[in-house]
């Protein structure tokens, strides 16, 4: 279906029934086409109406045209109006995750504890913070709760940390498992802890899923290499 086409029947959805899912599905689409500005005025419209899913969604069209600041902002409002709310703690934990990766900012690591569960990118986070601040342990054994909860965002940080402790064969079948999960990045590490144990062929093949996944660096290496060493 043509782009267009597609935008029009979203417009007529949220036109229709003027709810918070329409709404912010329609913006999410004129974001996706470049219409940003469109797309901000959309969300407005939806928090208007009261549902907080049109904050969640400025911020993130926020966010990703560059104005971290301004997404940081917008999430701490509507974990200020949600007041007391469980929910509040996904909007506290996004904004959480982009002061600590964008800014290394430390003191994030309170709403990263607290949105663990609301937000599981906050687990991966929380652990390079306790990592970074000398607090090793518990930073692995954050990661290693998240795979046990399921989480794939904790899948590759862990397997990364114990391929480099010399634990080759559970870190290999946690790269499988992340990238079964649907994180495409996790093909390039498997194919690097595959080449260092001598299994030249299939890291190839890995290389290759990899860039396809949109993994610069595996898309980077194929790229200077002949092609014929890299089928």
């Amino acid at each position: 279906m043509p782009e267009d086409a597609e935008l029009a029947l979203l417009r007529d959805a949220w036109l229709t029934a003027q709810d918070g899912e329409t709404g912010t599905r329609y913006a999410e689409a004129l974001g996706s086409a470049g219409d940003v500005e469109a797309a901000l005025a959309v969300c407005r419209e939806v928090e208007d109406l009261g549902y907080f899913a049109g904050w969640y969604t400025e911020a993130w069209l926020e966010h990703d045209r560059g104005d971290t600041v301004r997404a940081i902002a917008l999430m701490r409002e509507v974990a200020a109006l949600l007041d007391d709310d469980e929910d509040r703690r996904y909007p506290l934990a996004v904004a959480a995750h982009w002061r600590w990766d964008e800014d290394g900012d430390l003191t994030a690591e309170a709403d990263l504890r607290a949105g663990l569960e609301a937000y599981p990118t906050a687990a991966a986070d929380l652990a390079h913070l306790l990592m970074a601040t000398d607090r090793r342990e518990e930073g692995v054994r954050v990661l290693a709760d998240g795979v046990k909860a399921g989480w794939v965002e904790c899948m590759l940080p862990l397997a990364n940390i114990l391929s480099e402790g010399g634990e080759k064969a559970a870190a290999e079948d946690l790269y499988r498992r992340a990238y079964e999960r649907g994180d495409a990045y996790s093909a390039w590490n498997l194919a690097i802890l595959l080449w260092e144990t001598d299994r030249g062929t299939e890291a190839r093949e890995w290389v290759w899923k990899a860039a396809e996944g949109g993994d610069d660096l595996a898309i980077a290496y194929l790229a200077d290499v002949d092609p014929q060493d890299a089928e």
